[in-house]
């Protein structure tokens, strides 16, 4: 049946939906946040439209309009970027959770598409083991590992890209995402390097301990985006995807 698009729908087509057994949701969840000269802050939640929208087609669920503003604490350093607390994104997420599986949803799945999301939606599925007859799940594991190994550095060495440049963000493979999805939006006359060091480790920094992106690179950039190309921005987004839905298949 593929995705069933929720806010599209009227309240008796989601009732009658529910009743013929379509009681799996996704839930993306994104970020306004400043990415760099060359990408726009809505970046992570236009993410979350795609990745959300090929979730929900890969478990023919329903998709959920993706939450926009998310835990975006350290890059407020940035203009435009919009932040909410971890403990607001945390709650927020449980209250969708609860009123849905009221509703007759058995799965509701988180997907998140910015890492500071990562643990409170993490923390927002083990709140939610207290409702009765629904699964709370989210996509959200190890960023460091599934993310950057599985789903966007280990596939830019297959190109020659290095870590390095790849990045963790709006570095080579999240400007060759938006370049595929979106190239108008893309200003690659603005692109340039930022933090090039160890990626693993800058993202522990930064989502661990809060520093501050400007502290590791002036322009908000973990990578270097000026190798980006929109034929590979496609294979990204298929990794990505297989990651999620490995996490969810092997919690």
């Amino acid at each position: 049946m593929g995705i069933l698009d929720l806010e599209k729908m009227t309240s008796p087509e989601v009732r009658r939906a529910i009743d013929d057994g379509h009681d799996t949701i996704v839930i993306p969840f994104g970020s306004l946040e400043q990415h760099g000269g060359h990408l726009p802050i809505g970046t992570d939640a236009m993410l979350g439209d795609e990745f959300g929208r090929r979730i929900a087609d890969r478990l023919n669920a329903f998709l959920v309009p993706t939450v926009r503003v998310g835990c975006a604490e350290h890059h407020l350093a940035f203009a435009g970027t919009m932040s909410v607390g971890k403990d607001t994104l945390r709650q927020v997420a449980v209250d969708c959770a609860r009123g849905l599986a009221r509703h007759g949803f058995r799965r509701i799945v988180f997907v998140p598409t910015h890492g500071g999301n990562f643990e409170p939606l993490a923390e927002a599925v083990e709140q939610c083991r207290s409702i009765e007859g629904a699964s709370v799940v989210t996509v959200a594991s190890d960023f460091a590992r599934d993310v950057l190994r599985d789903g966007t550095v280990g596939v830019s060495m297959k190109f020659g890209i290095t870590p390095e440049e790849s990045g963790a963000h709006a570095g080579e493979w999240e400007t060759s995402i938006m370049l595929y999805l979106t190239p108008e939006l893309v200003r690659m006359d603005a692109a340039a390097p930022g933090y090039t060091g160890d990626m693993a480790e800058g993202v522990q920094r930064v989502l661990r301990d809060g520093v501050s992106l400007d502290e590791l690179a002036a322009n908000g950039v973990m990578g270097d985006p000026r190798k980006a190309q929109a034929k590979r921005g496609q294979h990204y987004i298929e990794a990505l995807t297989n990651v999620a839905l490995h996490v969810l298949e092997h919690p």
